[in-house]
């Protein structure tokens, strides 16, 4: 069974003061998932649950992320988070600034 990509949204999230990669992602998805709706599902007569979500993450610490934590904040589907190497530290003063980048897809099977 083959699978079709529905939608993608994107967005980035900053952590200003933290140095917290986890906190940077989960306002990256968080930001990604407000522009996000799927009517789809209702107007097809479908369970949303029949979806595959794959979270992918852009910062600069990657294994610092919190996959659970970031996977947890998909309300339907299978969920897979991906983190790679991406994002910016940027000096802020004496502070360090992360910023995240998020990208989520949303796959459907094809019947």
């Amino acid at each position: 069974m083959s699978e079709q990509r529905l939608i993608i949204e994107m967005a980035q999230g900053i952590d200003l003061h933290g140095q917290d990669d986890t906190k940077a992602a989960r306002r990256a998805v968080e930001q990604a998932l407000q522009g996000a709706s799927l009517p789809i599902f209702a107007t097809l007569g479908l369970e949303r649950d029949a979806m595959r979500v794959v979270v992918h993450i852009g910062v600069p610490r990657p294994g610092a992320v919190d996959e659970k934590a970031i996977a947890g904040l998909l309300p339907y589907g299978s969920v897979e988070v991906l983190c790679e190497a991406g994002g910016l530290d940027v000096p802020v003063g004496g502070d360090v600034a992360v910023m995240a980048v998020a990208a989520i897809e949303v796959f459907l099977s094809s019947r």
